[in-house]
């Protein structure tokens, strides 16, 4: 019975919920560093976050893939219609023209194409003409594509130029400052386990500690019971300083 019913399920032309991802496409969640994860933007890409917090996603070379901005492609399309005003005439065929209107439909200016005998002339003068041209356009593309790269590698501070950005600077002080560390405590208990040894062997006698079979009962090693007499000295130390001021604001008030 239960076999049927599973034919007729896998039949069904109702659609199954998937319960599998497609594992090229998931979010980016940053958990390395707070300041980033707090000023992250989950619509953006992560190239493009990283940009906008004035950092670098990659340290290589650029390959390629790199996201123009939007002042080069402006500029690059705004080249390509002056070109294609300027070679009109070039494409049109003799004998036929081009009318430019307004928006109102008023005719600006008709563009007429070469004559026969002005095509003749031409010829011979295409190939150079092209050769200049080819010449133009690839110092164009070695222009932008030095410029790709310095826009990628280039990332002083604001991932498109100008100073530093503030997550930057609020970086660079984080990392100047270094990871605190925590410090250690011992518990009431190891502190009155501690203050019984030193007080059979005194303080510097670890070797004889670590030989007490009934005092270090789990067999603590010789470094471990060094590292606890130094912290409970310390933290012994810090417990009478602190009375010690309880005491004079008493004696003061």
């Amino acid at each position: 019975m239960g076999r049927q019913l599973q034919k007729k399920k896998n039949k069904s032309s109702i659609p199954k919920k998937s319960k599998h991802k497609n594992p090229r496409i998931f979010k980016v969640r940053p958990t390395g560093n707070a300041l980033i994860a707090a000023n992250w933007d989950h619509k953006q890409t992560l190239s493009q976050n990283y940009r906008r917090l004035g950092l670098v996603s990659r340290l290589g070379k650029s390959t390629g893939g790199v996201e123009k901005a939007f002042s080069a492609a402006a500029q690059q399309h705004k080249r390509l219609d002056e070109g294609g005003k300027k070679g009109d005439k070039k494409k049109l065929a003799p004998g036929e023209a081009r009318i430019i209107r307004d928006e109102e439909g008023k005719i600006i200016q008709v563009i007429y194409g070469k004559s026969a005998e002005e095509a003749l002339d031409s010829d011979s003068d295409s190939d150079k003409v092209g050769q200049e041209e080819g010449e133009e356009e690839g110092e164009e593309e070695g222009e932008e594509e030095e410029e790709e790269e310095e826009e990628f590698t280039g990332c002083a501070g604001g991932g498109g130029g100008g100073g530093e950005t503030d997550i930057v600077k609020k970086l660079k002080a984080q990392a100047a400052v270094g990871e605190r560390k925590n410090r250690k405590i011992l518990c009431p208990g190891e502190m009155d386990w501690i203050f019984r040894l030193v007080e059979k062997y005194g303080e510097d006698d670890c070797e004889g500690m670590v030989r007490d079979r009934k005092l270090n009962v789990y067999q603590q090693t010789l470094g471990d019971i060094r590292r606890r007499v130094a912290i409970w000295k310390r933290q012994r130390a810090e417990e009478e300083k602190e009375k010690e001021e309880r005491e004079r604001g008493q004696v003061g008030a």
